[in-house]
């Protein structure tokens, strides 16, 4: 029999979206002060594809009257092997959102009575409603889900909820006692006063406010092998504080101790006109000092350059309006960044900072713009180029693959659009792939986001080797190695994969195997060069599959690293293949 449903919408706390935790110092190994986020960006209609069948799609809903203004997009899980949780938490989710959107609706009403009434000017309430997957691998699915009402007043309020499950026959929510142990409020409240010790000034002082610990349901989220501890405003911190975060590593899971550490530099403002959260990125522990200092100043002059534009911006068009007899609502300018790769050198020393840059400046929506800064963390760092990943035909490959991802959901896309990657084309690397990313209206309708696609980096070992390999190792076992007319070397499939820990299921009437592992899948088909990754966009390895006189199905020893993700190593004449 199954488990009762087990659900936690870890605290519910208030907090604002518009200001954040400001003057994040450097942070321990174990603990990171993070700012809080505002800014939530159209979930891509190719998000980046992990290891799991688990998908989060927008249920969207937008309604504008006199009194009113309300933008939903709320999560929808699908993929759970537990469907009857999956239900219920969907269910739960929704719920949420339903009440809040009613609670509102009668708060408008009443308002405007009152204003009409009283005879003094009514500013519709709003309510929004996004979300942000902080996590969906490993089993694991994190969400955070913001809630921001405006009732009147000089700014709104956010509410955090956050889910967090464990994707199994019987699902459960993840609790802070599943990470840390049976003392987890005695570890987490530790870390946490020594992050606050560190700028005492940013915090309440005084023995009602101060932090005295966690709650028995505290907020919290997990990502990047982190959990993160949500405070509400006013929780621990005054308002200019916003919802103070703070990340701590779980166990076991803590980032490599041989990459860059990021720190933020936070600045809240909130004029008349215009509404400032920034949190830029500040990067210590490059190899290459100088190129660390020119990548830093890159990013904060454009940060700065972006704050500039929007006050001059905000203040003209506050004025045309004041002359016009209009009345404008404030103008918004949120920046954030998102580590994507360290640069340690279990990520091959490459470094990956994802910018995004969020304007209001009136109507229904506003609009984000994306940057990306990718660098080689070597002693002479240098920028990354898609042709130094990929090789000098990178466009070719990359624009056929967008292609064919294309056309597997066309009505999603502008018809005829897309001609193709520019000459300096916006991507991240992450988890050893480069992520394409085309910015707002660019390929696709308002609604798709930032359309992203992912594509496997090679390995250096899948470059040209001057001595032609003959021998294959697989767990210090020789297997027989094949080579084509022209020198590609070939595995047999079944012998290797199932080194590896993967199952195979061939289907005779498609001459096609399928090569799964958990929630991993692949599939090869005799003849054809198209190998697919998490069931994404077939690509070419420049060979196809094909099966010898002995029966035996043999594929590019290049399909072990770029498909399947295992560590191949040549060296000398021989291949090595091994779990990464």
């Amino acid at each position: 029999m199954k488990t009762p449903f087990k659900l936690l919408t870890l605290g519910i706390a208030g907090c604002c979206m518009l200001a954040s935790y400001a003057n994040s110092s450097m942070a321990s190994p174990a603990v990171t002060a993070i700012p809080a986020s505002g800014v939530i960006t159209a979930v891509p209609i190719s998000a980046p594809i992990s290891s799991t069948d688990i998908q989060v799609t927008a249920k969207t809903e937008q309604e504008q009257t006199s009194e009113l203004t309300s933008n939903l997009s709320v999560p929808v899980i699908s993929g759970l092997k537990d469907k009857a949780y999956q239900t219920k938490l969907n269910d739960q989710i929704a719920e949420v959102a339903a009440k809040d959107l009613d609670a509102i609706k009668s708060q408008a009403k009443e308002g405007l009575e009152d204003a009409t009434q009283n005879g003094y000017p009514f500013r519709p309430y709003s309510v929004d409603v996004k979300y942000e997957v902080k996590t969906n691998a490993n089993h694991t699915l994190s969400i955070k889900v913001y809630t921001y009402s405006y009732t009147g007043g000089a700014h709104g309020m956010t509410r955090i909820d956050t889910y967090n499950v464990k994707d199994s026959d019987q699902a459960a929510a993840i609790t802070l006692s599943d990470i840390f142990g049976g003392n987890y409020k005695d570890v987490i409240n530790q870390q946490v006063k020594a992050e606050i010790a560190k700028s005492p000034e940013n915090y309440f002082s005084d023995e009602f406010n101060e932090f005295k610990g966690i709650s028995d349901d505290q907020t919290f989220y997990i990502e990047n092998g982190k959990a993160v501890i949500v405070f509400s405003a006013y929780e621990i911190a005054p308002y200019a504080a916003g919802s103070p975060e703070f990340a701590i590593a779980i166990p076991a899971a803590s980032s490599s101790q041989d990459g860059v550490q990021v720190s933020s530099a936070s600045k809240q403002e909130q004029l008349d006109q215009l509404k400032v959260d920034m949190s830029v990125p500040v990067i210590t522990g490059m190899k290459d000092a100088q190129y660390q200092a020119e990548l830093n100043d890159l990013i904060a002059r454009q940060a700065n350059k972006d704050l500039e534009s929007m006050k001059e911006q905000a203040q003209k068009d506050a004025e045309r309006a004041k002359q016009e007899g209009i009345e404008v609502r404030p103008y918004e300018l949120f920046i954030k960044y998102d580590l994507k790769s360290d640069g340690s050198s279990t990520s091959s020393n490459r470094l990956s900072i994802q910018m995004t840059t969020y304007t209001f400046t009136g109507g229904a929506h506003g609009m984000t713009r994306i940057d990306n800064y990718n660098a080689l963390n070597n002693e002479q760092a240098s920028k990354i180029e898609l042709s130094s990943l990929f090789g000098d035909q990178y466009k070719e490959m990359i624009n056929k693959q967008i292609i064919a991802e294309m056309a597997k959901t066309p009505e999603k896309y502008f018809q005829d659009e897309f001609k193709g990657i520019s000459d300096t084309p916006s991507f991240y690397i992450e988890k050893g792939d480069a992520v394409i990313v085309f910015g707002q209206y660019e390929i696709a309708p308002y609604s798709s986001g930032s359309p992203e696609f992912r594509f496997a980096i090679p390995s250096e070992s899948t470059s040209t080797n001057p001595t032609k390999p003959s021998k294959l190792v697989v767990d210090n076992q020789e297997i027989p190695l094949l080579t084509n007319k022209e020198g590609v070397p070939f595995a047999p499939l079944r012998t290797v994969a199932e080194s590896l820990g993967y199952t195979l299921k061939w289907n005779a009437d498609k001459q096609q195997a399928e090569v799964s592992k958990g929630a991993q899948w692949t599939a090869v088909t005799v003849g054809k060069d198209q190998y697919t990754y998490n069931k994404m966009a077939p690509i070419s390895l420049g060979a196809a599959p094909f099966i010898n006189d002995q029966g035996s199905l043999y594929v590019p020893t290049t399909f072990f690293d770029q498909i399947l993700k295992a560590d191949v190593k040549t060296e000398v004449d021989t291949i090595f293949i091994s779990q990464k």
